[in-house]
């Protein structure tokens, strides 16, 4: 039987999409499935285009120019006369950034073609825009992180001063206003003083750039902060996580609905600070393997979230608790690895 040929949109490189990556990988090692990446066969046999079976379309109603809409737009009529089977991964609530009106005729039309809609969360079925297409609708959990990353042999402590003795609380990876840095550093002062035996290490590129001086500002003074803007390479990402003993991500509820980031902890061992987002309830259903919170408002953010930085400062109990959640986290992510769900991910493209 030939192999099913899968077309990834955007793009399934690991430079740039390490989810994409993992499970085109998961399909190129099996004997049923071929993966091609869009960008790829774009540039290099653009007449092989619309040729493959199924197309798993990602962030595809995020346009930032009109005429990226209109050529996203064409490519999904195209797809549609040429009656090509569509997944859609749903990712986001709205895409993150403020965006474009035209982007809700791609979702519109997404919704519509699509053979498979992926859901990673059970509360993204309850999504306004997907009433009415439940028959469609397909969940399976993001997969793991595990070897997604490189040893690295540098010493993050070393780096950046540290002392070995210092509780390192660790936010990594893009820098977006959507993710509530600033509530974070906000959160970190109202519940540490300089003498507390925790550092709050920020890394990772800003966008946008006005976003920079803002966090600039609202850092200035708090010795316990070190901002490091600058993007992580991936060869340095492992040191980062095995470094910290927990990562924080205090999300906005506008826009999120899954998170990488936790699950890129759970794959270290290391358990997570965030709002309960979709996923999170999810998880917190199976495992009491991370620290959630809810909020309101932006004060309410802040102290729900510093009321959970100073529980894990506090004494040996919560030492051991935090260890246990962390435990926890491992055993969880194995659970619901790539290859745990493997027989779920063949399915919803035999299905399509």
């Amino acid at each position: 039987m030939p192999k099913k040929i899968v077309c990834f949109y955007p793009a399934y490189q690991k430079r740039t999409n390490h989810f994409l990556f993992n499970l085109a990988s998961l399909l190129n090692n099996s004997e049923k499935f071929e993966c091609w990446d869009y960008q790829e066969i774009q540039k290099s046999r653009p007449e092989d285009l619309f040729k493959a079976d199924i197309y798993h379309i990602n962030w595809f109603d995020q346009s930032v120019s009109f005429f990226s809409f209109v050529k996203r737009l064409y490519f999904l009529l195209v797809l549609h006369l040429k009656k090509k089977k569509i997944v859609w991964t749903v990712h986001n609530v709205v895409p993150h950034q403020k965006s474009p009106w035209y982007n809700k005729i791609l979702r519109f039309l997404l919704v519509k073609y699509a053979s498979k809609i992926h859901i990673m969360s059970n509360a993204t079925a309850n999504l306004p825009y997907l009433h009415g297409h439940k028959d469609k609708i397909t969940f399976i959990s993001h997969g793991d992180y595990f070897g997604s990353y490189p040893e690295s042999k540098l010493n993050v402590r070393d780096k950046y001063g540290i002392d070995k003795n210092k509780t390192i609380i660790l936010f990594v990876g893009a820098i977006q206003p959507y993710k509530n840095v600033d509530i974070l550093i906000s959160a970190y002062k109202t519940a540490f003083s300089s003498k507390d035996d925790s550092v709050l290490l920020v890394c990772g590129k800003v966008e946008p750039t006005s976003y920079r001086q803002k966090l600039v500002n609202c850092s200035q003074g708090i010795s316990g902060v070190i901002l490091d803007m600058n993007f992580v390479p991936d060869e340095d990402m492992s040191a980062y996580l095995n470094a910290a003993d927990i990562l924080v991500a205090p999300y906005s509820y506008r826009s999120s609905l899954n998170s990488g980031t936790l699950l890129l902890a759970f794959s270290y061992a290391k358990t997570v600070i965030c709002p309960d987002i979709a996923c999170v309830k999810d998880i917190q259903n199976e495992s009491d393997c991370l620290y959630s919170y809810h909020y309101e408002t932006s004060e309410d953010h802040v102290a729900s979230l510093s009321e959970i930085l100073k529980h894990i400062n506090q004494t040996a109990a919560e030492k051991e608790e935090l260890q246990r959640k962390s435990k926890s986290a491992m055993e969880y992510m194995k659970k619901y690895s790539w290859q745990s769900q493997k027989d779920e991910w063949f399915s919803l493209y035999e299905e399509a």
